[in-house]
């Protein structure tokens, strides 16, 4: 791990050092430079148990002006997160209900919306996304049995399930969103159904689709408008590379972010024992990504797509 680590960090210092990047792209140095201090919004920043301080410093330290848009495994953590960071958390709502609802009951306990948890879930979210100290749900596990063996929670259910559907037709209400974790390319009909269904919500892909290429994204954002992608989880850190490698970003994923500059955002997902890697996360975004993004889209991406989208203040 320590020998991983000491890799990352040492490609990093030289990539920055040297302005030297691979043939995806050919960034100046003032695209270094740039991507190297631009502000960040983390649009998946689990809730992992720590102390708002501890959050706070670490957001600080990373030039990270706002995170949240997931939860956690508290039904208590969204409130103490916005005590703690004010108006820098973005408040997601459910995350915590539907997995222990899950856990207990199974599949079927998502189905009973009048299970204690979702009564007092749903009375919350009508308030607070009225007044807007919250502005949607997430993260929702819709399928998940690929990555859902780290967390130890797998299921596989449809966005008819009444809980998700639920939730759609509140954040349709005021304007709000679902992130959710949806795996593969047998999703496609039923994002955009449910998309469709409720325009006045927005579905943030989660992991911009795990298992998922750049083709079959293009095709579902030029469908759906109300349709943003996430990209925690796609680079190194996560074991993952499906989005941007070591080498940089892969060209059909660069393309597909320059020709949709305002339907991307970026995120860490801190989750499963990867908090205490957080720096890192932040880094191979300013390193092995953000440099070869064109300007505009640079700061689209990093920050002001997310300001705009969740209304952030500055």
């Amino acid at each position: 791990m320590f020998k991983n680590c000491f890799r990352f960090w040492f490609l990093a210092s030289a990539l920055f050092f040297s302005g030297h990047f691979s043939a995806f792209g050919s960034p100046v140095l003032e695209s270094v430079t740039a991507a190297k201090n631009i502000k960040i919004v983390d649009a998946h920043m689990h809730l992992t148990g720590e102390a708002g301080s501890v959050i706070l410093e670490r957001m600080d330290r990373n030039g990270v002006a706002s995170g949240g848009a997931v939860g956690g495994l508290r039904p208590n953590g969204p409130k103490a997160m916005k005590e703690a960071l004010g108006h820098r958390y973005i408040a997601a709502l459910g995350q915590a209900e539907f997995q222990s609802v899950f856990m207990l009951k199974g599949v079927a306990g998502l189905s009973d919306l009048t299970d204690p948890s979702f009564v007092r879930l749903f009375e919350a979210a009508e308030k607070a996304l009225a007044d807007k100290t919250a502005r949607g749900f997430g993260e929702i596990h819709v399928s998940n049995m690929k990555s859902g063996v780290r967390s130890g929670i797998q299921l596989n259910i449809s966005f008819k399930t009444p809980v998700v559907q639920k939730m759609y037709e509140v954040a349709n209400r005021y304007g709000g969103f679902i992130q959710v974790h949806a795996e593969g390319l047998e999703n496609q009909q039923e994002i955009r159904r449910v998309a469709l269904d409720y325009p006045q919500a927005t579905t943030v892909l989660a992991h911009c689709l795990p298992y998922s290429n750049a083709g079959y994204v293009r095709q579902l954002l030029k469908e759906v408008p109300n349709l943003m992608c996430e990209l925690s989880a796609t680079g190194p850190v996560h074991g993952n590379r499906r989005v941007f490698s070591e080498d940089g970003p892969r060209a059909d994923w660069l393309r597909l972010i320059e020709d949709f500059p305002d339907r991307f955002m970026l995120g860490t997902d801190p989750c499963c024992g990867l908090a205490q890697r957080y720096d890192e996360m932040i880094l191979e975004f300013r390193v092995l990504l953000l440099p070869y993004l064109s300007s505009s889209t640079m700061k689209m991406v990093a920050y002001s797509n997310a300001k705009k989208f969740f209304e952030l203040e500055d």
